[in-house]
């Protein structure tokens, strides 16, 4: 297979589509079942971001993940980029060592294995670190912590939305404040354009 040297738009949108078809088959099976709640809650906007991270800044889908790169995007580009609370970034490898399973098992992948050593060999505490770690956030990161930790007082659900899909890789900002104070809802991981607008909305709220 050909390796990609350019960014493509349309790449990018097939793999958040395949993503998206592969995790509804994912979240039929019993391993997504043995998932804690806060880690099904999560499940989705995870590997969304992953097959987002992984592609906008390695140019690699699925069949090009490698040890290496799925390092990086745990260890550096998570920490990095995704605006999120600590208890959606426990969930990370967990999630992820699932989902890799689950994909080789589909033949999706054929290096699962070797994925999910790579995940195992990360330690929770250095991801949780990294994240914490101010001087490692970018720009963008910076926005999206400061919504999210109520330290912006005047928050459009607009911005917020628009923020969410431009620069957090889909993750909701309102989804991790939930998490903040351990509620998880049981129909947020399908949410309906009205229970979007409701949670933004408290979100708004709460940080007025």
């Amino acid at each position: 297979m050909q390796q990609q040297t350019a960014y493509s738009e349309v790449e990018a949108e097939k793999n958040v589509e395949n993503n998206r078809l592969l995790f509804n088959c994912f979240r039929t099976t019993r391993s997504f079942q043995k998932l804690s709640k806060p880690e099904k809650a999560a499940a989705f906007y995870i590997t969304q971001a992953f097959v987002g991270l992984a592609y906008k800044y390695q140019l690699r889908s699925l069949r090009r993940y490698s040890a290496k790169s799925v390092k990086e995007v745990v260890l550096t580009l998570f920490p990095k980029k995704i605006a999120a609370t600590n208890v959606f970034f426990t969930s990370v490898i967990p999630v992820m060592r699932r989902y890799f399973v689950f994909l080789g098992v589909q033949h999706k992948i054929s290096n699962a294995e070797t994925l999910v050593r790579a995940l195992d060999s990360i330690k929770v505490g250095d991801l949780l670190t990294g994240h914490k770690d101010a001087s490692k956030w970018d720009s963008h990161k910076r926005v999206g912590m400061k919504y999210l930790m109520g330290y912006t007082r005047e928050v459009d659900p607009k911005r917020v939305r628009a923020y969410e899909e431009d620069y957090n890789m889909g993750v909701p900002l309102r989804f991790c404040f939930d998490f903040s104070v351990n509620r998880v809802p049981k129909n947020m991981i399908m949410l309906t354009e009205s229970l979007r607008e409701k949670f933004e909305q408290i979100l708004y709220e709460k940080n007025k």
